[in-house]
């Protein structure tokens, strides 16, 4: 595991899984905590058990930031190898569960690609904290999609991707609404300062020098 950000001024450590890589999970620390921020493609479940297994670390609490396959898909897995409990964000639980159809050409990727459920989860919402990350609401990419922070760190999901120094939109197919994911995208940075930690990119210290 590659660590991120990680400075004598607070006390956590955040940590970014190798294993993950195309849909990156974060591992959060802090004093007894010890949380996994989302959960990555379907069938990475065994090498990132590998990982997490090799380094000792046991995660308690698995937080998903929204909906898309690759950010649930081994939550159900680790969820039972570790007896992890698992948080949904509220507005996205139904097309978690099935109960709605995902909108455009996710609805083809969900019924494509099935993910198994947990046999025991909860959901959250905006202002909800777990072990230290307070949720914070950042629709657009889906309706419910939430963005984890805390301190000096900002695990964005799906809400922005990073490149180089810079933050970048997701593709616009795979948004459900462009104009209030850029809405969520300006209110997550507007007072924000420390590590950016995406699913898709590399972490990024904001605002760059």
């Amino acid at each position: 595991m590659k660590g991120v950000g990680i400075t004598k001024a607070i006390t956590h450590a955040v940590y970014q899984l190798e294993s993950t890589r195309g849909s990156y999970v974060y591992l959060w620390r802090q004093g007894s905590n010890t949380i996994l921020v989302d959960s990555s493609l379907p069938g990475k479940g065994p090498s990132m058990i590998a990982e997490l297994d090799a380094a000792g670390v046991h995660p308690q609490k698995i937080l998903i930031t929204h909906y898309d396959v690759d950010h649930i898909g081994n939550m159900a897995m680790l969820s039972e190898h570790y007896s992890a409990e698992v948080w949904i964000p509220q507005e996205d639980a139904p097309y978690v569960t099935g109960e709605k159809a995902r909108p455009g050409i996710k609805r083809m990727i969900g019924a494509m690609i099935k993910v198994d459920m947990p046999k025991a989860w909860s959901t959250l919402g905006a202002g909800h904290e777990v072990g230290g990350l307070y949720a914070v609401a950042s629709p657009g990419h889906t309706p419910g999609h939430l963005a984890y922070r805390a301190d000096q760190v900002l695990f964005v999901g799906d809400a922005f991707r990073t490149r180089g120094d810079q933050v970048i939109p997701s593709p616009r197919f795979l948004a459900w609404d462009r104009d209030l994911e850029k809405t969520s995208r300006a209110r997550l940075l507007g007072d924000f300062a420390g590590w950016i930690c995406p699913a898709h990119g590399e972490p990024l210290a904001w605002p760059p020098l």
